[in-house]
């Protein structure tokens, strides 16, 4: 018991408030932290889309190799032992590279998208991740499908009818890619939100997330060169995988795991929902983008089913 309780301990990174805060106040702000880093993430792939000629395997596999490199070299330093714990069978071996795919395919997938359409939209698809996964649980006949959940698909499904047609229904041209892929990116993602448990409940979060990350840029380079994508890239596109790499991906991770030690991941959960708005937000001051009424309802609609789903229902 008290080894697993180690484990769990270390998957939260320890860091206190510089000043004197509430601490449920300063958790929400570390994983409002992390949101804004993973949104704004996206808007610099979309810059990197838009003003070179890097395609989405590319740089998804260049992200993921960078990221990954520096998770586990930062681990190596602060935790060796834990690190490398994971490789110590050969079933947490296989789960690290089972995982490391679904990272792959939900990253690449997720920067398709972006790469048909823009930041905000194709992070909006990712809302419906906890609704994905709850529906996978119930194909698989271990858990119930309530009513709740039922509003949640209709809440989500049409909110993302209205981002993607901008209420415009008289002529269904959709960009029919953009949904694709970015449906399919929220269905990686589900299932790498499942597939991994077992691995975290023994192992932690870090060794997994890091490993994971690692093996997913491994398998990224079968599908493009990162030394050939880098050298295309020019300053500025540099800045903006730098701020990838570091702010969007393992900042952002580490300031989510900081947060779980003030707050629940319910709360995390719902606040890091601020993802796609941000993403959105950043893409109007730095992309140009506009929005109207109809997709601010859509984004809205969507959002709110992740509230939803967190309310607890009351046992009879």
């Amino acid at each position: 018991a008290k080894k697993k309780m180690s484990q769990t301990q270390s998957t939260i990174i320890n860091v206190e408030p510089p000043i004197k805060i509430n601490r449920t106040l300063y958790g929400v702000l570390l994983a409002t932290l992390a949101s804004i880093f993973w949104g704004s993430m996206g808007v610099c792939v979309q810059y990197i889309f838009e003003n070179t000629n890097t395609q989405p395997q590319a740089l998804s596999s260049l992200r993921l190799l960078l990221s990954g490199t520096v998770l586990v070299i930062l681990n190596l330093f602060l935790s060796m032992r834990s690190l490398l714990a994971v490789f110590s069978s050969l079933k947490g071996s296989a789960g690290i590279a089972l995982s490391g795919l679904e990272l792959l395919g939900a990253h690449l997938t997720f920067f398709i998208a972006i790469y048909f359409s823009n930041a905000g939209t194709a992070a909006i698809f990712l809302a419906t991740t906890p609704l994905l996964a709850g529906i996978y649980l119930f194909l698989r006949g271990k858990k119930r499908f309530t009513a709740k959940e039922g509003l949640c698909c209709a809440l989500a499904f049409f909110g993302v009818l209205l981002i993607v047609s901008k209420g415009d229904f008289s002529t269904f041209q959709f960009n029919w890619l953009a949904v694709f892929w970015g449906m399919i990116s929220a269905v990686f993602a589900s299932i790498y939100s499942i597939q991994p448990k077992p691995l975290i409940d023994r192992w932690g979060v870090v060794p997994v997330a890091s490993w994971g990350m690692m093996a997913a840029g491994i398998a990224g380079l079968f599908l493009a060169n990162p030394f050939v994508t880098a050298a295309g890239l020019d300053a500025k596109a540099w800045l903006a995988l730098s701020y990838i790499v570091l702010a969007g991906t393992v900042a952002a991770f580490w300031l989510y795991l900081a947060c779980l030690k003030y707050i629940s991941p319910v709360t995390a959960g719902l606040v890091v929902c601020l993802e796609p708005t941000s993403a959105y937000v950043f893409g109007i001051m730095f992309m140009d983008l506009k929005l109207g009424w109809i997709e601010c309802l859509g984004i809205a609609m969507v959002i709110s089913q992740v509230f939803i789903l967190s309310i607890r229902s009351k046992k009879r």
